[in-house]
């Protein structure tokens, strides 16, 4: 090979190099952008879960609320059915004992 091929080819390889560092180049630039755009997709995403998580939570809690009232409103309502079964039980029961056999 002479040396006019040989610098041919060295200067075609060389600049297909450089092209090639160019591309790689551009390609990590674009990939760094969408890398960025991705993140930022992500924290506005998160960001709005975020504020829908508080307003369920919020709902979970003003239904806890809302519960425990009515809990109370039905343990008093048993209370007061129980009082009533036993002044029946008790009247049943005088009667009862003030029958004749």
């Amino acid at each position: 090979m002479d040396r006019e091929t040989a610098d041919e080819i060295k200067r075609h390889v060389t600049e297909g190099l450089r092209d090639l560092w160019t591309e790689i180049q551009d390609v990590r630039t674009e990939l760094r952008t969408e890398i960025q755009e991705g993140r930022r997709h992500s924290d506005v995403v998160a960001e709005s879960l975020r504020s829908e998580i508080r307003l369920v939570a919020e709902g979970v809690t003003g239904l806890d609320e809302k519960f425990t009232v009515e809990f109370k409103k039905v343990r008093e309502e048993i209370g007061e059915v129980n009082g009533f079964l036993r002044l029946s039980y008790a009247d049943l029961d005088r009667r009862k004992m003030d029958k004749p056999s």
